[in-house]
């Protein structure tokens, strides 16, 4: 007479989905089952062991599915980094909207929760910016430059007010038509240090110190200039070779796109992204189109720039506009049908660039 043998029981795999609402000094990350179940929350350091340990701690509930991640580019991005070196997916999660927080109010924990929901329910599911390639090199460059430029058209602001109020013969020097012409002039001054208790001896040395912070600061653009060029180059050939596209532009552009550009499902994802997706603004008798004002302001202010450049100088550009106004649209109109059109062309040359260096 056989015994039947009892088969062991088989356990169901659980899934879970990681949110983390991102500090500086400290991340909280909820863990969710595959049904919506919240199985813990917990506070974790910002660094390598910190990291280590929140997915030790998510890996014991379950088998990861993604994360939910906020700020990826700014507090989350080490622990982006880390889940993406584990294999992991990370999803790009938005803050939550201002009438969400103030029905359901707003602690770490609840703010954690809410990122693993928004990935569960496929409301968030844009992956995550790339920030080990050399877009992020760029965007490193790019932002010193950035500083620079904003730091030397400060000094020549103040240089100009400087002189507004200089001494009548003092003023009368600075001949140069330009402000660069003025902080040159400027920096060849020569106050007597001892005396700086004479108005004229102190706007002297007020003026030689801005005419030096203006030139260190244009070689300092220069410098990064020529490094971001070479890079970009290297990157994003085919983009740079497009017609009235610079290196600054298209430096621009890689770091709004990111490394991995294949986190755009098409190009009208990323005209959403640079703010010249059209949108209907109709009514009555009235039918016209305008571009929505959301989505990132310097790529929008890139791809301005490349479309006014062309109507200069660009053949195709220039008939284009001839036949808009011909057919009874504005230059305003013709202009956002042009930058509509600048983006699908930088798209997919930016696209062949980032996914030939995959």
């Amino acid at each position: 007479m056989s015994v039947a043998t009892a088969e062991p029981a088989v356990r169901p795999v659980t899934t879970v989905t990681i949110g983390v609402d991102t500090h500086s000094q400290l991340h909280h990350a909820a863990v969710l089952d595959q049904h919506g179940q919240l199985l813990g929350d917990r506070q974790f350091t910002t660094d390598i062991a910190g990291y280590q340990e929140l997915l030790d701690w998510a890996a014991s509930y379950g088998i990861i599915n993604a994360a939910g991640v906020e700020c990826t580019g700014s507090y989350g991005a080490g622990l982006t980094r880390h889940l993406l070196a584990a294999g992991i997916d990370v999803v790009e999660v938005n803050r939550g909207h201002r009438l969400t927080r103030s029905r359901s109010g707003k602690n770490d924990a609840i703010d954690a929760e809410a990122a693993a929901r928004k990935v569960m329910s496929g409301e968030c599911s844009s992956p995550a910016k790339d920030t080990t390639g050399a877009v992020e090199a760029i965007r490193n460059l790019h932002l010193l430059r950035d500083s620079a430029v904003k730091s030397r058209a400060a000094a020549l602001v103040q240089l100009r007010d400087v002189l507004v109020t200089a001494p009548t013969g003092m003023r009368e020097r600075f001949d140069a038509r330009t402000l660069e012409g003025k902080a040159t002039q400027a920096r060849a001054l020569r106050p007597d240090s001892s005396r700086l208790d004479e108005p004229e001896h102190a706007v002297k040395y007020v003026l030689r110190e801005l005419g030096r912070r203006i030139f260190n600061l244009t070689a300092e653009i220069n410098a990064t200039e020529k490094h971001i060029t070479k890079l970009v180059e290297a990157v994003a050939a085919t983009t740079i070779a497009l017609p009235q596209v610079g290196p600054i532009t298209v430096a621009q552009l890689l770091i709004t796109a990111g490394q991995n550009i294949d986190r755009f499902p098409s190009e009208a994802a990323f005209a959403r992204l640079c703010g010249v997706a059209p949108i209907p603004v109709s009514s009555g008798k009235t039918h016209r189109m305008r571009l929505h004002r959301g989505g990132n302001r310097r790529a929008n202010r890139a791809i301005y720039l490349v479309a006014i450049c062309r109507l200069r100088y660009d053949p195709r550009s220039q008939a284009y506009r001839d036949r808009k106004r011909a057919q009874g649209h504005s230059s305003a109109d013709a202009i956002r049908s042009l930058k509509r059109f600048v983006t699908r062309e930088l798209y997919y040359a930016l696209k062949k660039d980032l996914l030939r260096r995959q």
